[in-house]
């Protein structure tokens, strides 16, 4: 009989966007799509960050960038960077016609400016001639530069402003994602129990939202003399392929059982076992973990993206493997 493991890799679908940045965005058809493809998210709370001293570098005219500090509320650190204002990867490499919008984050400063250097920023919108356009936040702009998909030199230890406390895990694998979350019964309750970590912040601010999908579903065999032909065989052919919508609805148990978020009312105690995971699959060993460096906060500890794994063996209850192990 071959021996069957799986590995599940998860990714962020989407930037972590606030609550309140959600309710703006939704209905936007490009980022809908994006985060769309994700069939998981969490619900979690974390300070709100800022763009500081956000200032234009004319020193070369012909290839302006902005300068900026990422701060966290009540936190003393700080990251530095710059992002180039014209390359392609924001669509707007003309050199021309380029607008630039600004959005304070609540509560607006007292003293603002209509010109730079500005501080306490929400995030900024680039807007082309064409019409193209892009909205950064400290989290997108992170996002994007930690999967290399914009121009961008930040320094500073990223991954403290990654830290989310979770407080609720579910799944959308009959609908669309952002259908699920609108007017979502428990991110309506959380907006409205959790207390701000900051004085003056606004839970929909601190409140994030963050969509999974999966990298990649590795099925591993390994076979002895002894087994018959006919399995390699059709594993070659694909017919132990394990349907994603069931990792999925696995991985919704998994993540809530190690995590056990205040705001879900099952907390699926007898996990692994269940009717529609992958209890049913005679897999000898399987694990989930997650790609991005991001970190799952939770009442006993915390799960590290990039290094540590939910491992699960048969016949016995999930573990959590720390990277250092």
């Amino acid at each position: 009989m071959p021996i069957r493991t799986l590995f599940n890799i998860l990714k962020l679908a989407y930037t972590p966007i606030s609550s309140y940045e959600f309710s703006i965005v939704k209905d936007d058809d490009l980022i809908k799509s994006y985060i769309n493809t994700g069939k998981l998210y969490i619900i979690a709370q974390r300070p709100v960050l800022t763009f500081e001293n956000l200032n234009l570098d004319r020193s070369n005219e012909l290839d302006p960038y902005f300068t900026f500090e990422i701060h966290q509320r009540g936190g003393t650190n700080h990251l530095k960077g710059r992002v180039q204002l014209y390359q392609p990867k924001f669509g707007n490499d003309t050199h021309r016609g380029l607008q630039i919008g600004v959005t304070y984050a609540y509560p607006k400063p007292v003293d603002t400016s209509d010109s730079f250097p500005f501080n306490s920023v929400a995030n900024f919108v680039l807007r082309s001639e064409t019409d193209t356009y892009i909205w950064l936040s400290p989290e997108k702009l992170l996002y994007h530069h930690l999967r290399d998909t914009i121009d961008a030199e930040i320094t500073g230890n990223i991954e403290t402003f990654l830290r989310y406390n979770v407080h609720y895990i579910g799944k959308a694998t009959k609908q669309d994602l952002v259908k699920r979350l609108t007017g979502h019964s428990h991110l309506q309750d959380i907006l409205s129990l959790e207390t701000p970590f900051h004085y003056g912040s606004l839970p929909t601010d601190e409140i994030a939202l963050l969509f999974f999908d999966f990298e990649d579903n590795l099925l591993m065999k390994t076979f002895g003399e002894d087994d018959p032909l006919d399995e390699a065989v059709d594993m070659v052919m694909g017919k132990y392929e394990v349907e994603e919508e069931t990792i999925y609805l696995d991985a919704e148990k998994a993540l809530i059982n190690a995590l056990k978020p205040k705001h879900n009312r099952q907390l699926y105690t007898n996990y692994p076992n269940s009717v529609d995971g992958l209890a049913k699959h005679d897999l000898a060993l399987y694990s989930y973990s997650i790609k991005d460096p991001i970190t799952l906060v939770y009442t006993d500890g915390e799960i590290r993206g990039g290094a540590d794994k939910l491992i699960i063996k048969k016949g016995l209850p999930l573990r959590i493997q720390k990277g250092d192990e």
